[in-house]
């Protein structure tokens, strides 16, 4: 099998139709596709995201395509979960991610969120992750954790509103920061 050919295997796994995983009251949470270059584009590179989440070198359509096709599409092929996008359902506007996360340096599923700051403090943080956190229980998953940087008050908060309480310190491998871990009581 050629490059071009994984790559056109590739594309075509991602480009499927708009999997609806979750419906709140104001929101939707449907797998990523391909067509989200654009958007996952913008939310990467936000100041908040890279100071709070982490810099994924995500600068152009070509690395958001990488991005969702090594991330939230593999995972769901992997673990049958990942980071949905969140949408909103008068609109259908597309303001963030949230969802489940497989990273190999912890033993369980964390959930993770990022949204426009358009759309901080309007509580859709909460809203999906609360729909997420009901989600994992049906996908049988019996520990959920959470992974958060010690100044993100405003993440901590969603974290502790979703029944989530602090458990430890640890060091994240990927820039030697020290993380806040949480775990779902």
């Amino acid at each position: 099998m050629t490059e071009t050919s994984i790559v056109d295997i590739k594309f075509f796994r991602g480009a499927g139709i708009k999997l609806i995983v979750l419906e709140t009251s104001r929101l939707i949470l449907r797998h990523a596709v391909l067509t989200d270059v654009e958007f996952i584009l913008d939310l990467l590179n936000t100041p908040g995201f890279i100071a709070n989440i982490g810099d994924r070198g995500v600068r152009d359509l070509c690395h958001a395509q990488t991005y969702l096709l090594d991330g939230p599409i593999s995972s769901y092929q992997q673990h049958g979960f990942g980071l949905y996008v969140v949408e909103l359902k008068s609109s259908g506007e597309s303001i963030g991610l949230s969802g489940l996360v497989k990273r190999p340096v912890l033993d369980s599923p964390d959930l993770g969120y990022a949204f426009l700051p358009a759309f901080w403090g309007k509580g859709y943080a909460v809203e999906s992750a609360q729909a997420v956190v009901r989600h994992s229980r049906d996908l049988s998953i019996s520990r959920l954790l959470g992974v958060v940087s010690p100044g993100n008050t405003a993440s901590i908060s969603v974290l502790e509103k979703v029944g989530m309480a602090f458990a430890s310190t640890m060091v994240w491998e990927e820039d030697n920061s020290e993380v806040l871990l949480y775990r779902l009581t």
